[in-house]
């Protein structure tokens, strides 16, 4: 591990703006405005990142390069923006010499006094005396992928604007391929034409309705390569009076075309504003323009841009007035991130059930086959539409987070902090979503055939966006994971405890057995009493890198007990009875197989039997679980263990393992570690809090949640997953929904409620446990505090090269970290090394 400071004597760096891309979902599609790039810069088909799994003609997965093939859903827009003519000169917003107020931007407030709490993003920027607002949101009342683009035009200044137009730019790109949703599309093969003021833009991708909101004076389409007068980028760029060119022309095929409005305002007086607006939706037939056409007048209707505006914010009100729960005892500040966190759990669950397939997948040549059926339950020949089980699936992220994927992971924590915010449909439907999706498709996988795999229905990684169980490769392996098993149960029984509705469990009863809990039971290793070896949380997929992990065995101890007491409920007195049985047994196994010496309670047995590198935030959830007295000698040995070597250099939270630095000394057991395992996790660390808080610490878990809190109301409300840990600043995915807002709920409501929940009725007894250390053995890895820099010296932090001593570590702060980072950028090097980059 690093030279770290001891928690209690160093404090957080100062909070830092990091994030400025503002993501808008209505569970069919997605939007994103940057505002970096002060634009639109995202509009995805779906919102999530996969459909299906590419199949052949006998309904088999396509693998190419030992790697499956997958239909990657599509981003159809390169951007689109405003412009605005005022004084005499024009210029498109985007423009570097119009900059945006981050101050005032972000997610719009649902009520007077409010911050955020909606799904709209707003975007504010100055041109002279004018204050020029961009909203833009995917609307709530359309049940198809499709988003809102609105300006407010006011006038703060102390005499009247003269002679204002708005501009709007909209370039969608909908020819060939489907590189992934952060890749663009093709812009081959594009048509536009114009019904009215309406226009429709097709190609293979599909075909976008774009409606005006507001009075038109000219519509405008040209083609990107096009220069001069004959495009109506470089018309509002030269910055003169000159209007849009007018599109008159016939239905015409070309290469990138773009399309724009010109919305003339007239004078503003002091204190005026006026309001235009386009809206977007999009349908997978490249024919049914009119359908999609048809969808934006029955959302729009005559409703002018204010008016659409408002009666989203609408929508989001009644939300948060009639189905959000917020935890008591909240802070003005907590109550906005939690707030929002019921908006980011809300936008990051899939709600569409059918999706319109064509014939083709990436171009007229390549046949596209599916397993699923039509809306009747009939055989469908493609093009058509398939109903698909993709509904109610609750992603890991929102874009632009890389992990628009259903994890089972990151979905039980969401599912369960939908429960605890009042959002009973929502986890009622997340859950719902785990049974009857596409599962069990792994069980006669190579790598599972030694443990006799049991019928299961839970996915071993995650799912494609229609529903269908999906596993990642690399050249280790896929990855394989069981803890999703317990996972699964431990959020059902608190959906059923929270909500107090048990038709849930009562319906799916067989299959939660059978296929969950039983699978659970069948999956211990007879041989330690543990759960048998997966890649687990942190997914280091196979081939020698599977281990017996802590977290797997803990998930599925809670789950178990929970299965337990929900067969006690059902009056199924012989399952509750097995059920107890095998997640106390597991949590013997994990006190006695998985505490070191000195009860510290470690990542995994392999790691442990090698007497080094086996630290693991993940482990908190041992004692936030129950399974373990939080106030007892195994927690307080952990949590003193895990202060000392993964508590963040620039954070109240702690990092996610040792994996980046234990193998440094040359063991075998964790060649993988990486930048990804040093960072700060908010996920841990809001677990973390559960724990400390539950062991009396009430100073650190206060300290972790004003640190998120504080990074969330800087960062437009959006939970990161990780914080850069030396300097704080958001990193690698945001907004998280399970891993973030969900986690965050679950934490507020536990301060809320001190009640503590101990698997099974009662955590285990430590009394039975004898460890070496009881006789007197001293500690040899318990580090070495220095008491006058306040700093830690790992035992097992291995080696690097050069003058720092084979501890890793230097006796001052900044030798300390200077070592550190060497030590980091030897891990890294190590890592890419070994993955043959």
């Amino acid at each position: 591990m690093m030279c770290g400071v001891a928690p209690s004597a160093r404090a957080e760096v100062p909070v830092q703006r990091s994030f400025l891309r503002l993501s808008s979902s209505n569970g069919h599609g997605a939007v994103m405005v940057d505002l970096e790039q002060k634009k639109v810069t995202h509009f995805r088909e779906h919102l999530f990142a996969t459909e299906e799994p590419v199949i052949d003609v006998s309904g088999r997965d396509v693998f190419d390069r030992g790697q499956p093939r997958v239909v990657h859903s599509r981003d159809l827009l390169f951007d689109a923006f405003f412009g605005l003519r005022s004084g005499g000169t024009q210029r498109w917003l985007n423009s570097k010499d119009v900059s945006v107020d981050a101050d005032a931007s972000g997610y719009w407030r649902w009520a007077d006094g409010k911050t955020g709490g909606t799904g709209i993003a707003s975007m504010v920027q100055k041109v002279g005396d004018l204050e020029v607002t961009t909203f833009v949101f995917a609307p709530q009342a359309v049940e198809h992928a499709s988003f809102v683009m609105a300006l407010r035009v006011r006038n703060t200044g102390n005499a009247p604007a003269t002679g204002v137009s708005a501009f709007s730019l909209h370039n969608f790109h909908l020819g060939f391929g489907r590189p992934g949703v952060n890749s663009e599309l093709e812009q081959n093969g594009e048509t536009v034409e114009v019904n009215g003021n309406v226009f429709s833009e097709k190609g293979f991708a599909g075909v976008l309705a774009i409606r005006p909101v507001g009075a038109v004076a000219r519509k405008s389409a040209w083609l990107a390569s096009a220069t001069g007068s004959e495009s109506g980028y470089d018309v509002v760029n030269n910055g003169g009076g000159q209007d849009l060119p007018e599109y008159t022309a016939e239905p015409a095929t070309g290469t990138g075309w773009v399309t724009g409005y010109q919305f003339d305002l007239g004078d503003l007086a002091v204190g005026a504003e006026r309001w235009v607006g386009v809206a977007f939706a999009h349908h997978a037939d490249p024919q049914a323009g009119a359908t999609a056409r048809q969808w934006l007048a029955d959302y729009a209707g005559s409703s002018n841009a204010q008016a659409l505006v408002n009666a989203e914010v609408a929508r989001w009100a009644s939300f948060q007035t009639e189905t959000v729960k917020v935890p008591a005892g909240v802070t003005a500040d907590e109550e906005s991130v939690v707030r929002h966190s019921a908006v980011v759990l809300r936008m990051a669950q899939v709600r569409e059930s059918e999706a319109f397939l064509r014939e083709w997948l990436t171009r007229d040549n390549e046949a596209r086959r599916t397993r699923f059926k039509g809306p009747n339950g009939a055989q469908v020949t493609l093009p058509g539409t398939v109903r698909h089980a993709g509904k109610g699936a609750v992603l890991a992220s929102l874009p632009p987070g890389e992990w628009t994927y259903a994890w089972i992971r990151d979905g039980a924590y969401a599912a369960a902090g939908m429960a605890t915010l009042g959002m009973r449909t929502e986890a009622r439907d997340a859950l719902a979503y785990y049974l009857n999706a596409d599962s069990g498709r792994f069980r006669d996988f190579n790598e599972l055939r030694p443990y006799n795999m049991p019928p299961y229905i839970i996915t071993l990684t995650r799912y494609h966006g229609f529903g269908t169980e999906e596993t990642d490769y690399n050249e280790s392996g896929p990855n394989i994971e069981f803890d999703g098993f317990g996972l699964f149960l431990w959020a059902l029984r608190h959906y059923e405890r929270t909500t107090g509705d048990v038709t849930l469990a009562d319906q799916y009863w067989n299959t939660v057995t059978t296929r969950v809990a039983d699978a659970l039971v069948a999956l211990i290793d007879p041989g330690t009493g543990l759960i048998r070896a997966d890649s687990s949380i942190w997914e280091t997929h196979w081939n020698g890198r599977q281990r017996q992990w802590a977290y797997t065995s803990l998930t599925a101890a809670r789950g178990l007990c929970d299965a337990a007491a929900l067969a006690e409920r059902k009056g199924d007195t012989e399952r509750a009875l097995r059920y107890r049985n095998a997640g106390e047994g597991i949590r013997r196994a994990m006190a006695e197989r998985l505490t070191d010496n000195h009860y510290v309670l470690a990542s995994n047995l392999e790691e442990l039997e090698s007497g080094r590198g086996y630290f693991d935030a993940a482990v908190f959830d041992a004692f936030a679980f129950g399974l373990f007295d939080p106030k007892g000698k195994i927690a307080q040995a952990t949590f003193r263990s895990l202060d000392l070597r993964l508590s963040s250099p620039a954070g109240a939270g702690w990092q996610r393992n040792d994996d980046r630095y234990d193998h440094m000394g040359g063991s075998d057991l964790s060649p993988w570690g990486g930048e990804y395992d040093s960072a700060e996790w908010v996920i841990v660390s809001l677990r973390g809090a559960v724990a400390k808080r539950l062991a009396g610490d009430t100073q650190r878990a206060d300290r972790v949640l004003g640190w998120v809190r504080d990074q969330s109301l800087k960062n437009y409300l959006a939970i990161a997953e990780t914080y850069d840990e030396a300097k704080g600043t958001y990193k690698y995915n945001s907004p998280m929904a399970g891993f973030g807002a969900g986690a965050y709920a679950l934490a507020l409501a536990q301060r809320a409620d001190a009640t503590e929940d101990p698997a099974c009725g009662a955590y285990f007894d430590e009394s039975t446990l004898v460890k070496d250390t009881d006789a007197g053995t001293p500690e040899p890895d318990a580090g070495t505090p220095d008491a006058d820099a306040g700093e830690w010296v790992p035992p097992d932090a291995g080696s690097v090269k050069g003058d720092v001593g084979g501890n890793g570590c230097s006796a001052s702060g900044s030798g300390a970290m200077a070592v550190w980072l060497l030590a980091a950028f030897a891990g890294l090097a190590l890592a890419l090394r070994r993955r043959g980059a």
